[in-house]
């Protein structure tokens, strides 16, 4: 696409040279025919070789336009071939059924992204539809660990809470500590820790206490969700492998137009460009969160 800007674009300007040289070749042939009568001869014959020097140019320049249209315009044929290859070998990779690990990643990936959720009504059934999981948190009054926890494990019983309290009362707040991500399960956590109240070496009025606060019992939900961000399916259906390859990989910069205009052969050379760290490129491009302002960032198909 952009060898074919940049071949209209080299066309124009001959174009332009050309009418120049014309309009430039008139103004001189008609001072020459205004001096002709006041000047020597030696000075007429310097206006006629400019003159021959001008249409020897021209003539030139309209003789390589053809070639170098001709070079432009096959060179963006070719891109734009290898492009559709490469195109049709990502849609062919999509074709393969997601197994058990995709559907688990693209959940987390969905839930790190919040975006467009449904929250349904486990009695009445009625449904509402959010733009992002923030905003249906707050109108539902809902914990947004909830709806992560949901979407997950699919339990309609909040164990946020009683983590938070029992990691705190225990000192155990390793077993607190982002647990929405950890390899264990909420529910997991939860067992582990009511575990950890007879097992522990404390008090009898502490172990009293803590089982004698409400806070230890799961809260009871009446809202499931469902993850409306197919925006995401998409993507990681057509840049899956890569996603999950390790190795150098090929990033693209694009204008708002959505014309390629840098092209970075590793996840290093881009980072620097953009002066942000390896690791934000690489989470940018992992949940397509790829506007650099007024650009954007995507994997590139292209072998390197």
């Amino acid at each position: 696409m952009l060898k074919k800007i940049f071949s209209r674009l080299k066309k124009k300007s001959e174009e332009s040279k050309i009418s120049e040289i014309k309009e430039e070749i008139v103004d001189v042939s008609e001072e020459l025919a205004i001096d002709k009568e006041d000047v020597s001869e030696i000075e007429v014959e310097k206006k006629e070789t400019n003159i021959t020097e001008i249409v020897d140019n021209s003539e030139k320049i309209i003789n390589s336009a053809p070639e170098a249209e001709a070079e432009a315009e096959a060179e963006a044929e070719a891109e734009a071939e290898a492009e559709a290859e490469a195109e049709a070998e990502a849609e062919a990779e999509a074709e393969i059924e997601f197994d058990e690990n995709d559907k688990l990643y693209i959940i987390d990936a969905k839930i790190i992204r919040a975006k467009k959720i449904k929250a349904i009504d486990v009695y009445t059934n009625e449904e509402q539809v959010f733009d992002t999981h923030k905003q249906c948190s707050k109108a539902l009054k809902v914990p947004i660990e909830y709806i992560a926890e949901n979407l997950r494990h699919g339990h309609t019983d909040y164990l946020g809470e009683a983590i938070k309290y029992l990691s705190k009362e225990l000192k155990l707040s390793e077993l607190n500590n982002d647990y929405i991500n950890n390899n264990k399960s909420p529910l997991e956590i939860y067992n582990e820790l009511n575990n950890k109240i007879f097992t522990l070496n404390i008090s009898e009025s502490k172990r009293d206490d803590i089982l004698s606060n409400n806070k230890i019992d799961p809260i009871k939900m009446h809202y499931k969700f469902e993850s409306l961000d197919e925006e995401y399916e998409k993507y990681y259906r057509k840049y899956k492998y890569i996603i999950k390859r390790g190795g150098k990989k090929k990033i693209e910069l694009l204008n708002s137009k959505g014309e390629v205009i840098e092209v970075f052969k590793s996840l290093d050379e881009c980072s620097k460009y953009l002066n942000k760290s390896k690791s934000q490129i690489t989470n940018m491009l992992k949940y397509k969160d790829n506007k650099v302002g007024r650009y954007e960032i995507r994997y590139s198909l292209r072998n390197i």
